[in-house]
């Protein structure tokens, strides 16, 4: 077995040597636009890196349109800097990327502008769940996703499970499971036990997503925050699977770790990263060209194949290989997120979920 720590923004480059390198046509129609420079703000480290190889100058062949590329955090961190720019008048970026909670949370704060959709004809490529929708009109165009699925150690099992509610068979298993207050096992679990993820809309429903969580205390050996620990935890043997990143299971898998990652019945999780407009722009032509662009099968199959992350176009629009399309996604029907409960209520979750565990 094969032991090394990955991160999913560094280590999923290792992907690049095996990525498939075929050429894609841009149908795109290409606006006249003079020596127009558009600053994009992007997850930093290996998403940023990708992008910037690989995925803008498709963008800037297609329009015209040159792509200064900016490293933003991933945290809260980058919606105060946002909010201090909005309070000072400046735009430090003309289009910006956000989680989904992250989204709702700069709504909240008015740091977004909302998108002209008859400037975005593709955007019909995407499926609805991946546009944010306000009263003033769309503040978020969905850009790329990934994939929390159900992994073990194939020799533990006689037969590989198919189903979440492996979790809480009584055993002697040793799960580690993602804890702390911004986990997705309360989506899972709500929409393996629940009917759906509704019932974290309210505190009476997260208190009994988490008692069904606290009856898996048990079976779990480790509750991760952050997936390094899960990584280092499955290769030495101290659990036997849980739950983790699809994308990068499969580097594990390649690079010679039993491992096999399931998408369960019920669903795999998938959460989403969005686009958005922040309130300062004022390059709004060429920001807009850009969205639409990213909404094209031809983006998204860009950012299967070199950025590793899942697209949010039905896969029937899209020429990705079976083993393409398997690297960052499934066919089957996806756990969303459920964004809206996660920033509402994410101080009670976070509470209740640490009493849950330490009690």
């Amino acid at each position: 077995m094969t032991k090394f720590t990955i991160s999913r923004r560094s280590i999923l480059k290792a992907l690049g040597a095996t990525a498939g390198a075929a050429a894609v046509s841009m149908p795109f129609i290409r606006p006249s636009y003079a020596a127009t420079t558009l600053r994009v703000s992007n997850f930093g480290g290996f998403f940023e890196e990708a992008f910037v190889k690989e995925v803008y100058p498709a963008f800037t062949k297609a329009t015209g349109i040159s792509i200064q590329s900016i490293p933003q955090s991933g945290s809260a961190q980058f919606l105060i800097q946002l909010a201090q720019a909005k309070q000072a008048g400046t735009a430090p970026m003309d289009v910006c990327i956000g989680g989904q909670p992250e989204i709702l949370r700069g709504r909240a704060q008015g740091l977004w502008q909302p998108f002209d959709k008859a400037k975005l004809p593709n955007l019909s490529n995407l499926m609805a769940p991946y546009i944010f929708q306000e009263t003033k009109g769309i503040d978020g165009v969905g850009a790329m996703a990934w994939y929390i699925s159900l992994i073990v150690n194939p020799s533990e099992f006689k037969t590989l499970p198919d189903s979440w509610t492996e979790l809480w068979k009584p055993g002697a298993q040793k799960w580690g499971l993602q804890g702390g207050g911004t986990t997705v096992l309360l989506d899972i679990t709500a929409a393996t036990y629940f009917g759906g993820t509704d019932i974290l809309n309210t505190r009476a429903g997260i208190d009994k997503v988490i008692a069904k969580i606290a009856e898996l205390k048990p079976n779990v050996k480790l509750w991760w925050t952050d997936e390094g620990s899960m990584q280092t935890a499955y290769q030495n043997d101290e659990v036997v699977g849980g739950m983790y990143y699809h994308d990068v299971s499969q580097i594990m898998k390649r690079e010679g770790t039993a491992l096999e990652s399931i998408f369960p019945k019920e669903g795999a999780l998938l959460g989403f990263n969005a686009w958005a407009l922040p309130s300062t722009t004022k390059a709004l032509e060429e920001a807009h060209t850009f969205v639409d662009w990213t909404c094209t099968p031809q983006c998204h199959q860009l950012i299967a194949r070199h950025v590793y992350a899942a697209p949010l176009i039905e896969r029937s629009k899209l020429n990705l290989t079976d083993e393409e399309f398997s690297k960052v996604a499934s066919d089957g029907t996806p756990i969303l997120l459920a964004a809206a409960p996660k920033v509402e209520h994410a101080d009670y979750i976070s509470q209740q979920f640490i009493k849950m565990v330490t009690a």
